[in-house]
């Protein structure tokens, strides 16, 4: 039977499952199996999420700082002076792994405030009221093994230092970690993994000589809360975009190029010598509130992808509606085209980049994105910055050709310093755009923070241990404008 586009979002809306195995635009015929919704009620039902939360995250998990250097290379020499003419005035935000405290640092390199919370930061947001958002780390109780990107725990503090709100998103199904964002309505956006069976994978078409070993499968979910209702009010699920070409007896089956708006369940990595069940491994989200579309970084699948927010929650577990007219399907993907067979393995851009996000309005290169490009050991092994200006259409949506992979063919701009000022950082880490035009940049994974200019010289440069006498891991590190009002009162601190 022949399902047209219109008629799957009917089903989608009433909770039908609907088969087929033909189609593929809107308005044509459709190529996947459309899964049940898992979150939907019945029409004309309010939407309810499946996620339950609580506002308890126990126990503090004890940390230690790193006890050696650890995360490949930087240069062997000290920091370079500062260019005093050329450096962006500001603080940097700290927050070193092992350590409950946080640190504003001034370019002179000196400590200019600190501040702590109840629970370890894995990174901290400075609102402009003042307020701290955090993603910090709870002890979890179910999903393990995400590296130390687990958090579970998401708080806000005010510039008192006394708590506003907490949320535990840590229970024996689901998971906060990395990052979290925060709405411009007040609400947070969050990734959260989602741990199912392998035999759920293998229903949606997954291989099953590439199943995790320890038989469990993550999906992953983007989730906005309402930490004052504490109510998930929209969320987005990789499970219900999929497509595979490898079982034509199981759901989602198509040609996976055909859709390049559905995420292939056969892509893998391999880390360690072993398939883990944290499939995309997602590290960083950013909200563009004119575009009303979200950007996340997707570590293994050497990727980021965009995805429309102004879809209803019943509308993002589809494949219609929304502003952009594709329900919860990826509206943009650059980086690795061979994951929506639209490339080879010589195209790939990306090596388990991070912290992708928008250059903000009245920066240099606003609109654009901008992403840390870490490297990866066996195939790059050195990190560059990457400025993107995605093709876009004036309605906001995505220029996309026929049988063509997502442009743009060359980046805006790169960051790619001479061997000698190479660096190597191949997890964790970040970047940002400053007022003057500069790039600001998070070697996290080897504890060195740099400023560079357009033309890639470096103004600023530092370095921090541990009381290990160790280089600390930075999962993110922010500068602040000195006028940043989000500033006020910690500084004095």
């Amino acid at each position: 039977m022949k399902i047209t586009t219109q008629q799957r979002a009917l089903a989608l809306a009433v909770g039908v499952t609907l088969i087929s195995a033909c189609g593929s635009d809107a308005g044509h015929e459709v190529e996947v199996e459309v899964a049940m919704p898992v979150a939907s009620e019945v029409q004309g039902q309010k939407w309810v999420s499946t996620m339950t939360f609580s506002s308890e995250c126990g126990v503090v998990m004890q940390l230690n700082p790193p006890g050696a250097a650890f995360g490949e290379s930087r240069p062997p020499r000290e920091p370079v002076e500062t260019d005093w003419e050329r450096v962006q005035p500001g603080y940097v935000l700290l927050e070193p792994t092992g350590e409950m405290e946080s640190y504003l640092l001034g370019v002179d390199k000196e400590i200019a405030g600190s501040y702590s919370g109840d629970y370890y930061p894995k990174y901290t947001q400075l609102l402009p009221n003042g307020h701290r958002l955090y993603s910090s780390k709870a002890t979890t109780t179910a999903i393990h093994n995400g590296g130390g990107s687990t958090t579970g725990c998401v708080e806000e503090y005010d510039a008192n230092g006394e708590l506003v709100w907490r949320i535990s998103l840590n229970n024996d199904y689901i998971l906060s970690h990395h990052a979290v964002r925060k709405m411009p309505n007040g609400n947070v956006l969050a990734l959260i993994w989602q741990k199912s069976s392998g035999d759920i994978a293998l229903a949606q078409g997954r291989n099953p000589e590439t199943l995790p070993e320890d038989g469990d499968f993550w999906f992953d979910i983007v989730a906005e809360i309402d930490p004052i209702a504490m109510e998930v009010v929209w969320e987005w699920n990789i499970k219900n975009h999929l497509i595979q070409d490898f079982d034509p007896t199981k759901a989602n089956y198509g040609v996976v190029a055909d859709n390049p708006g559905l995420m292939d369940i056969n892509i893998f990595d391999v880390e360690d010598g072993m398939i883990h069940p944290d499939w995309v491994h997602s590290n960083a989200i950013d909200y563009n509130p004119e575009l009303d579309q979200i950007a996340v970084s997707l570590r293994s699948m050497n990727e980021i992808i965009i995805l429309d927010r102004s879809t209803t929650p019943r509308e993002a577990e589809g494949h219609s509606g929304g502003r952009y007219g594709k329900g919860g399907d990826i509206l943009y993907r650059w980086g690795n085209p061979v994951n929506y067979g639209r490339g080879t393995p010589e195209d790939r851009q990306f090596y388990n980049q991070h912290d992708v996000q928008w250059i903000r309005d009245g920066l240099p290169g606003a609109g654009n994105l901008l992403i840390f490009n870490n490297g990866h050991p066996d195939f790059r092994p050195y990190t560059t910055i990457v400025e993107l200006a995605p093709e876009m259409n004036p309605d906001g949506s995505y220029v996309l050709e026929d049988g063509q992979p997502y442009g743009p063919e060359e980046m805006a701009w790169e960051y790619n310093p001479p061997e000698e000022e190479r660096f190597f950082a191949s997890f964790i880490s970040g970047v940002q755009r400053m007022p003057n035009g500069n790039t600001f940049i998070n070697a996290g994974a080897v504890g060195m923070q740099r400023e560079v200019t357009t033309s890639g010289d470096i103004v600023w440069e530092y370095e921090y241990r541990n009381e290990n006498g160790a280089p600390d891991f930075f999962f993110r590190a922010e500068k602040y404008p000195p006028d940043y009002s989000g500033l006020e009162g910690l500084i004095s601190n």
